[in-house]
């Protein structure tokens, strides 16, 4: 519950300081500028409290910066160009939920080792830049990845041995359309959460090459156009949200490689046509894709044209997706009972109707039983006498 301005720690001696946490207090007031003299902080999180202000200039001299929580405050102005270009070992980006404006800088493409990017909940305009699809951590599957513990070393006095104390960072996500909190595998999370800002354009092709994307969540903005036709290279993919946006246009029949999908959400858009075969997504209720009143099929219950009623009632199509498998499978219960009748009776019919074919018949099978019998007896009497075996 500490409170007030937090303009004095500038005063402090920058020792060799590590992590900062000063997270969920009710801090408040603009950042002091003097954040260079902290050359060996690896974490800070100043998330939860209600400072206020621009990002101050000298956050961009902090070279081994790796994890940055600055959401939930009220920060204010346009995002710095400097984040991308002095910032290179940056790991975790959080500035959700402030009040940050303008567009997403390009130089935040530079941070090669971003693996969580999470901007929601601001006013940030413009469109989504092209060159996220740059980012090593997000396009490469065997791009190393790092745990958050952090060891330090501090003595407990001049006598005492010195203690080691060990820290982990920790962070609330939005996975799957809920908050969660990440500690332990906050390291092999990889997100971009773009939502609830006012970006316009279209969803850029360079988002597919993310192979290594495991949340993309950019619902609650203003985005027009197609879905990109290679969505389902992003192979790794486990959480997609593009919902409230104007998205137009047919579901890609990528959708169905998109193999680890067990969370979407494409509502509230204007998407029509036909929803692509797959597990994942037939799997979905039908609030995943509600408000694209142009979307049909499974598990949607508007029906397709070209949809037609089979006689038991259930719905099969007369094309080459769906329709015709179920198509098939009605066809194949057909030829299998027909195939039944027409077996059975061309023998057993047979056979009821010519006594002589009757008797040939039964008398085949018992010579066979008689041959296996006679086998079955030699082959005894022979491993008795082998193994000298009496009676």
């Amino acid at each position: 519950m500490f409170s007030g301005s937090i303009s004095s720690f500038c005063a402090s001696s920058p020792v060799a300081l590590s992590y900062l946490d000063l997270s969920s207090n009710l801090l408040e007031g603009p950042l002091s500028d003097c954040w260079g003299k902290f050359k060996y902080l690896q974490v800070l999180d100043l998330a939860k409290n209600n400072l206020s202000g621009e990002i101050p200039k000298s956050f961009g001299t902090l070279p081994d910066i790796e994890t940055m929580h600055l959401n939930n405050n009220k920060f204010f102005g346009t995002l710095p160009e400097w984040i991308g270009n002095s910032l290179h070992r940056l790991i975790v980006l959080r500035l959700r939920a402030n009040k940050f404006q303008g567009n997403i800088p390009t130089s935040l493409c530079n941070i090669l080792s971003l693996q969580v990017l999470d901007l929601s909940n601001n006013n940030i305009t413009g469109e989504i830049p092209q060159c996220l699809g740059h980012i090593n951590a997000l396009s490469k599957i065997k791009f190393p990845r790092k745990d958050f513990f952090y060891v330090s070393v501090v003595p407990y006095s001049i006598e005492d041995t010195d203690k080691t104390n060990m820290f982990m960072d920790k962070a609330i996500l939005v996975w799957k359309g809920e908050n969660r909190e990440y500690g332990k595998i906050l390291g092999l999370t990889t997100i971009i959460d773009l939502s609830y800002n006012h970006l316009t354009g279209e969803i850029p092709q360079s988002i597919t090459t993310l192979v290594a994307l495991a949340s993309l969540n950019l619902s609650g903005n203003n985005l027009t156009g197609f879905i990109p036709n290679n969505i389902g290279h992003i192979e790794m993919l486990e959480s997609l949200d593009l919902s409230k946006n104007h998205l137009y246009g047919s579901m890609p029949s990528s959708f169905s490689k998109l193999n680890f999908l067990s969370y979407m959400n494409l509502s509230c858009n204007n998407l029509s046509g036909k929803i692509p075969i797959s597990t994942q997504l037939q799997s979905f209720n039908a609030s995943t894709y509600v408000g694209n009143n142009g979307l049909c099929g499974l598990p949607l219950t508007n029906r397709c044209p070209g949809d037609a009623i089979s006689p038991s009632g259930s719905t099969f199509k007369h094309d080459t997706n769906v329709g015709e498998d179920q198509l098939i499978t009605f066809g194949f219960y057909i030829s299998v009972v027909f195939g039944f009748i027409v077996g059975f009776w061309g023998v057993c019919g047979t056979l009821l109707i010519k006594s002589s074919w009757r008797y040939a018949y039964f008398q085949f099978f018992n010579n066979i039983n008689d041959w296996i019998y006679v086998t079955l007896v030699v082959f005894i009497a022979r491993m008795k006498r082998r193994f000298q075996i009496q009676d």
